[in-house]
């Protein structure tokens, strides 16, 4: 036996010295006597394509300068499987001196290059792309594909196909980049549709109005009736919730009955599968209404102050009587839905609930997110014998019983059940739930962490940067709030989900942010119509989430025989993360400028007209700063330096425009400042809120260029949901909560007013101060609907363009399908004004003299000017005078003028059409002119009164 042991000695010392002589890897599992207690001189790693060796590192815990032992070794091995990264892992060892080298040798598995899913037709692959657990870059294990294929069976299940089955394919395997093409086939089989819904134990309850409330419906020629396995469960939360809201507080549905099961149609021909879907209902008694009583828990910790309110308003020493809670009781009750006048109604479950929470939500808005409301149910029989008990105090035994008996009977309001127990014999014998609320409003929420999850494109940074708050701030619910809505209004994610979860202690409070990112990416290409710009054709290319870093850069072409356009712009939102935004843009563009209408013959009044163009041609850059402070508050500041150019004017246009093209390139200066608020809830669809712009433009002057005047633009969005389609909750189903109806009020006005150079002499007669390029127009499908920009019923003044202008719109929008199409009906306002000063050379003198101009002609001309005055060529009666109509006196921007009576006004209907790349905007508009009587303030046009017809690509609007 010694001498086998000297053998084995003998061969081990031998390995041992051939190892160190010829320092080759061998595998230390195999060799651990060998290298077990050296001492890790290097650890390398080999085989690794996808995984650095600085991440496979990090799963180890072998370092150099550590001792090898047999626990480190076992442990990183199983580690390293463990990862999934690898389907072989060999580690080796190599002398190296007095130490041992590691080598760790791995085969990878496969990376995912692409995700292909075949055959998917009625799923989005978008949507199976972000629910299955394999994603492009990972590794591929056999668990992420068996899981990946039960998510897409379950999305199909949802969307009513049971009968889909999906396979798993991969191409050959990249031997360069370890990297595999995936594929998901989809055989995805047929819809199913629901045959017969049955409905069993609802004896009050009507059948009818629980069908109502489901979003699963028998198929027929209008339902298509498709059954979906999430739809079915979402039913049964909604049947009961329904009947609790009916006062059946203990209903529920029976386990045993309540299924859902795929038969044949025809059991012979077995020809197509139907489903039957089958609801047991337990109802249970009839509840109603008998008050609320609300308090406050006053229960006396070991230190003598009430254990359950709050701190800060009652520190320690604060005497009995000034104790102070954070919301009064008065306060509290007048939140409730529930009045007391509603004794003996019904008891509503979800009205309760929403009184419930309601109060959570006063006390989470001053950051007491742990306060609880503890309600207590007590029933009471609605009998002679049990009012009795409370209406008979005198006779119970002591006085402290007595005071508690008098206290229950006005509590629980006695006599008025009482008074419906005479009245309404109908409900003898019901019972009545009286709840009472105990408030303890415990300690303030901090906030400990934020945790970001979902997102895997953006960057953290640019979701932290939206939030309204921080770790260690105080939880303020409105505050959260408003930080969800503007993390979703930027755009990046279809999903912004909060979540609370408890923190380290009683006083904290974790926030979890769940995203779900959408592409963030544009390539699109399309139309435009307007009724001064004509039809164009554009490109658009961007990405509004640049890299994650929440940068847009966005290139646009446009060609139309109007307008054409070339536009790239870059924005940094949160320049070095402060909350200063930097845009930078550049510009080419050409316009044909149409200036009205020039007479060709001798009669000005009947004269044959032809209308003049010219072209302006326009290049130039602008740099933009905006800040945002406070919560929904931004100022903005933009300088955009340009030249311009008028060329290729027609025959007829006026000699201010060939003057114009006679000077060539001009540069123009321009600097605009303004502030905003925006509290929209949704930038894309708004329901609700307000957006207010107000912006100052300073062109010319200190600035230099041709030039100088200073524009005002105030701009007032507000939209107002009415209702939505469940009108007001008499129709219940939560799928039409989506269905609002909409109101916009939007107003938007321009005040131009001339100004003076600074650093030179400039002849304003023959280089006006306000250019016709800076002109604005009224009409069309960008203003005011049913009107063209040149309107007979216009002063020959607009026709040319004005200094200044104001609109006003309401729409009113009923949606079709939420998403894409709504019915509007609307109604615009909008009048065009002029600064007197405009009125140069001989146009001024016509301007001053134009009373005693029009008083002369009645004299000299009455029976032709009478005729003028009131019929039209086709002898038709004019709504107005010509010259009333032209009156410089009625164009000049002052407060009188800002008067209905100058205004011209629009009403219609039509459809929005929201489809991407084309929104389409369908209106028929109709002329109506103010009337100033006070029963019928607004009449038609007698020689026009017909609608219009308004077309519109893309969002236009002023």
């Amino acid at each position: 036996m010694n001498i086998r042991k000297k053998i084995k000695f003998f061969s081990l010392f031998v390995l041992s010295l051939l190892l160190l002589v010829s320092a080759e890897w061998v595998s230390l599992w195999s060799n651990k006597s060998v290298f077990i207690d050296k001492v890790i001189t290097k650890v390398e790693f080999k085989g690794n394509i996808n995984t650095s060796s600085d991440d496979i590192l990090e799963l180890m815990d072998m370092r150099a300068g550590m001792q090898l032992s047999q626990g480190l070794l076992n442990a990183d091995m199983r580690a390293l499987f463990v990862s999934g990264f690898f389907y072989h892992i060999d580690i080796q060892g190599e002398a190296d001196g007095d130490g041992v080298k590691i080598l760790v040798v791995v085969k990878e598995r496969p990376r995912v290059k692409d995700i292909d899913f075949i055959g998917a037709d009625e799923v989005f692959p978008s949507d199976l792309r972000d629910k299955i657990p394999l994603k492009e870059n990972e590794v591929i294990t056999p668990k992420k594909v068996t899981l990946s294929k039960e998510v897409i069976l379950k999305k199909y299940r949802d969307e009513g196909f049971f009968l889909a089955y999906v396979r798993f394919e991969t191409e050959p395997v990249n031997p360069e980049t370890n990297t595999v093409k995936v594929k998901f086939i989809i055989d995805e089989g047929e819809e199913i549709p629901v045959s017969k819904i049955n409905i069993f134990g609802n004896s009050e309850v009507d059948t009818y109005d629980l069908q109502g409330i489901m979003d699963l419906k028998e198929s027929g020629i209008i339902e298509s009736g498709v059954f979906k396995e999430s739809a079915f469960e979402s039913d049964k939360q909604k049947v009961v919730a329904y009947l609790k809201s009916k006062g059946y507080v203990d209903a529920e549905l029976s386990n045993e009955g309540t299924n859902w099961e795929i038969r044949w149609e025809n059991p012979q021909k077995k020809d197509k599968r139907v489903v039957i879907v089958n609801f047991k209902i337990i109802e249970g008694e009839q509840y109603f209404y008998n008050g609320y009583s609300t308090s406050h828990d006053l229960t006396i910790a070991p230190n003598g102050m009430p254990q359950f309110l709050n701190k800060e308003n009652n520190p320690i020493g604060t005497p009995k009587e000034e104790w102070s809670p954070v919301y009064p009781i008065k306060f509290l009750e007048d939140q409730y839905e529930f009045a007391p006048a509603d004794v003996g109604e019904v008891f509503d479950e979800t009205k309760f609930q929403k009184d419930r929470a309601s109060i959570n939500e006063a006390y989470s808005a001053k950051g007491y997110l742990f306060a609880q409301v503890i309600p207590r149910r007590k029933v009471i029989e609605l009998s002679d014998g049990s009012l009795s008990r409370y209406e008979n105090c005198e006779k119970r035994g002591s006085s402290d019983a007595i005071s508690d008996c008098n206290e229950e009977y006005n509590r629980l309001n006695v006599s008025k059940l009482r008074k419906i127990y005479e009245e309404e014999p109908k409900l003898r014998g019901k019972k009545f739930i009286h709840v009472d609320f105990t408030i303890r409003e415990n300690n303030l929420a901090f906030i400990e962490n934020i945790i970001i999850k979902g997102n895997k494109k953006t960057q953290d940074r640019v979701i932290r940067r939206e939030l309204l708050f921080k770790p260690g701030d105080l939880f303020n619910s409105t505050l959260v709030n408003r930080s969800r809505e503007r993390i979703f209004n930027l755009g990046y994610f279809k999903e912004v989900n909060f979540n609370m979860r408890p923190g380290s202690d009683e006083t904290k409070m974790n926030l979890i942010i769940e995203l779900v990112e959408q592409p963030t990416g544009t390539v699109s290409m399309g139309g435009g119509y307007g009724t001064i710009t004509g039809f164009s054709i554009f490109t658009q290319l961007g990405e509004n989430n640049l890299n994650g870093s929440g940068q847009q850069i966005t290139g646009r072409v446009e060609f139309g025989p109007i307008r054409r356009y070339l536009q790239i712009s870059w924005t940094e939102p949160w320049f070095m993360d402060k909350p200063w935004s930097l845009t930078l843009s550049a510009f080419y563009s050409s316009r044909t400028l149409y200036v009205g209408a020039t007479s060709i013959t001798e009669n000005n009044n009947q004269g044959i007209k032809e209308v003049a163009s010219y072209e302006r041609s326009g290049v130039g850059v602008s740099a933009g700063l905006g800040h945002r402070f406070l919560i929904n508050w931004t100022h903005f500041h933009r300088y955009s330096p340009s030249f311009f150019a008028s060329t290729r004017p027609t025959s007829l246009v006026s000699d201010q425009v060939l003057a114009e093209v006679d000077r060539g390139w001009q540069f123009r200066s321009q600097l605009t400042n303004g502030i905003a608020y925006d509290s929209r809830d949704n930038v894309f669809n708004s329901t609700q809120g307000f957006n207010l712009i107000f912006s100052v433009d300073n062109v010319g002057q200190f600035l230099g260029g041709e030039s100088h005047f200073d524009q005002f633009s105030p701009i007032l969005e507000y939209y107002h949901t009415w209702f939505d389609y469940t009108f007001f909750g008499l129709i219940r189903k939560n799928a039409l909560r989506r269905w609002r109806v909409v109101q916009q009020f939007r107003t938007s006005s321009v005040f131009t007013f001339e100004r003076t150079p600074k650093y030179k002499n400039q002849d304003k007669e023959r280089i006006p101060y306000i250019q016709v390029q800076d002109r604005l127009f009224l009409g069309g499908y960008e203003s005011l609907r049913g009107w063209f920009f040149d309107d007979k019923y216009y002063p020959d003044e607009w026709k040319d363009g004005a200094s200044s202008r104001v609109l006003f719109t309401s729409e009113l929008r009923f949606p079709i399908e939420p998403s894409l199409l709504w019915f509007v009906v609307f109604f615009d306002a909008g009048s065009m004004y002029e600064q007197i000063n405009r009125a140069v050379g001989e146009r001024k003198e016509f301007f001053k003299n134009y009373d005693n101009l029009v008083r002369a002609q009645r004299v000299s001309e009455p029976v032709e000017t009478y005729l003028y005055e009131n019929y039209n060529s086709y002898g038709q009666k004019l709504p107005e005078s010509p010259l009333v109509v032209n009156d410089p006196g009625n164009l000049v921007l002052s407060s009188k003028n800002l008067s209905m009576s100058n205004f011209r006004f629009s009403w219609g209907f039509g459809l929005r059409i929201q489809i991407p790349v084309l929104p389409l905007r369908l209106y028929f508009a109709q002329r109506i002119r103010y009337t100033g009587v006070e029963d019928r303030p607004f009449g038609l046009y007698p020689d026009n009164n017909s609608f219009q017809f308004v077309f519109g690509i893309g969002d236009m609007r002023f």
